[in-house]
């Protein structure tokens, strides 16, 4: 005769066989060039939509950029905002789509990408993409499924160097790798933090060498 014993564990044994199975694991996101490559040639409002989905809201943001540039959130609304039209009339048609890892120093960065490498951390897995062979001057984030970009910082930059001193903030439209792009570097820093000593000595330094 059977123990009570061994007949509740073979209840619970019947009972768990009687469940239904676990649901499936969901798929893993999207690489950059698959999502971009699902958006590219979708009607207006889809990618009017999308393109306005890219956009850092404060939260993210702060996690995303480095210390320095946490305080331009606002700035940088506004530079996306006026860069997302472009965005969207640019994946209008489909076409190759090519992505890659966002390193300073490459010779393909728009001036845009360069500028926004100084935003993230160092070795943040940031990717820049390329329809038909032609950037898209935004530079892509993950944040959890999704992805985001910066676009317009350069244009930020470039209007808090100037705010200071405008023949000094005409040195960060040379991207130059080497001396010429950490000389901007701390140029683009010091303006942020408003660091006038430390932004004149940079731009003494650029005048050298960033001569174009």
């Amino acid at each position: 005769m059977r123990s009570p014993r061994r007949a509740a564990v073979a209840v619970l044994v019947l009972l768990a066989a009687c469940r239904e199975p676990a649901p499936p694991p969901p798929p893993p996101p999207l690489s950059l060039a698959d999502y971009l490559g699902t958006l590219a040639g979708t009607d207006e409002d889809t990618r009017t939509r999308e393109v306005a989905s890219w956009l850092l809201d404060r939260a993210t943001w702060d996690r995303t950029v480095v210390a320095t540039y946490r305080d331009l959130h606002a700035d940088y609304a506004r530079a996306f905002a006026a860069a997302a039209p472009a965005l969207v009339v640019r994946l209008a048609s489909r076409g190759a789509i090519t992505t890659r890892p966002h390193h300073a120093g490459d010779p393909r960065l728009t001036l845009g990408q360069a500028r926004a490498r100084w935003a993230l951390p160092v070795q943040y897995p940031s990717e820049v993409a390329e329809l038909e062979g032609v950037a898209l001057d935004v530079v892509f984030v993950r944040d959890g499924e999704r992805w985001r970009a910066l676009a317009g910082l350069d244009l930020v930059i470039r209007a808090r160097a100037a705010a200071i001193d405008p023949a000094c903030a005409a040195h960060l439209e040379i991207a130059r790798p080497g001396e010429c792009n950490d000389v901007g570097w701390v140029i683009a820093e010091a303006a942020i933090l408003r660091d006038t000593k430390r932004f004149a000595h940079a731009c003494g330094l650029a005048s050298n060498l960033c001569a174009r």
